[in-house]
């Protein structure tokens, strides 16, 4: 009869278990879902606002490219709301965002930014089909880039996309004569083809390049916090050349303002890190010091048990 209920024990152990486990795996399995959704949807949506743009009269395409980084102000929301409105974490924004995260972080959003700028250059030229079967491409640098940076495996799925997707790749090339908008011109075709082409594989740069950083986040905030120094340094990219390449009037007054604007963020990020270290090295000695207070009053108990045992011993002795 015991070792029926042991094992009944250890069964009802085993389903709480797994009941702990599969609640977290269907939780993530929804986020991802949901984030694949919203990643689906914009990439479409941004590519036909963006053609949009170009068909209805626009012509900067710094201006292009410069929307599509402009929003990371929202991103502040998903780094602070949770700590200090919704209360569900204790983790300080900015914690343990160290000086190589950040370097990092401004490369690659200065590659994202050049990425978004071929992105817009392509798209004025091609038509969204075109653009868009062009960007696929991007799935055979991925493969190539992450192999050699991140070290994955290739399977024979892949290597079937790679050698499908250079074939459309190829056709869409030859077939160019018959796809080219009215007015527009050969050569101007084909800088669009490379400009897509080349915004492809910056991309496929982009997702090896991150995932290998991301080795050392620890936690979601911490993702967003490198999204946000990203998008502000491919904003700022797109804000120099919009107005020093197509000649906008950046006279005195405005180098200023954007010189001000890149140090007030700068400091920003660079004095929250400053606070976020301070607390951390407060926190440390606190913990430190309850701690040697309680070795401290454990040794003292343990001493005054010692001699209580020592008076009783001598007690016995003179009874003898």
């Amino acid at each position: 009869m015991s070792d029926v209920r042991v094992n009944a024990d250890q069964q009802e152990e085993g389903e709480q278990q797994q009941n702990l486990v599969k609640a977290p795996v269907k939780r993530s399995l929804g986020l991802l879902i949901t984030t694949y959704g919203c990643l689906f949807v914009g990439s479409i949506a941004s590519s036909l606002l963006a053609k949009y743009y170009f068909v209805h009269g626009g012509s900067s395409r710094w201006v292009s490219t410069w929307v599509q980084s402009a929003g990371f102000p929202l991103l502040l929301g998903l780094i602070y709301f949770p700590r200090f409105v919704f209360k569900t974490t204790k983790r300080r924004p900015f914690t343990r965002f160290t000086h190589r995260h950040l370097l990092f972080s401004v490369v690659i959003g200065l590659i994202l930014g050049f990425n978004n700028f071929l992105f817009s250059w392509g798209t004025s030229y091609l038509p969204v089909s075109t653009s868009s079967l062009l960007l696929s491409t991007q799935l055979i640098f991925t493969l190539i880039l992450s192999v050699i940076i991140v070290k994955q495996k290739v399977t024979f799925s892949n290597l079937n996309c790679v050698v499908l997707l250079t074939l459309s790749s190829v056709l869409l090339a030859l077939g160019s004569s018959q796809d080219k908008p009215a007015g527009l011109t050969k050569t101007k075709y084909f800088i669009g083809f490379l400009s897509t082409i080349g915004a492809g594989l910056l991309f496929a740069l982009y997702l090896p390049v991150t995932e290998r950083v991301y080795r050392s986040v620890y936690c979601y905030a911490m993702v967003m916090e490198m999204q946000l120094v990203m998008e502000f340094s491919a904003t700022v990219f797109a804000t120099i050349g919009m107005a020093l390449v197509y000649g906008d009037a950046f006279g005195g007054v405005k180098i200023v303002s954007t010189v001000l604007c890149i140090w007030g963020f700068s400091s920003y990020v660079y004095g929250i890190y400053v606070k976020m270290k301070k607390d951390e090295e407060k926190e440390e000695e606190e913990e430190e010091g309850h701690t040697g207070m309680k070795t401290v009053e454990d040794g003292g108990e343990l001493e005054l048990e010692m001699g209580k045992v020592k008076d009783d011993v001598a007690v016995a002795d003179e009874r003898v």
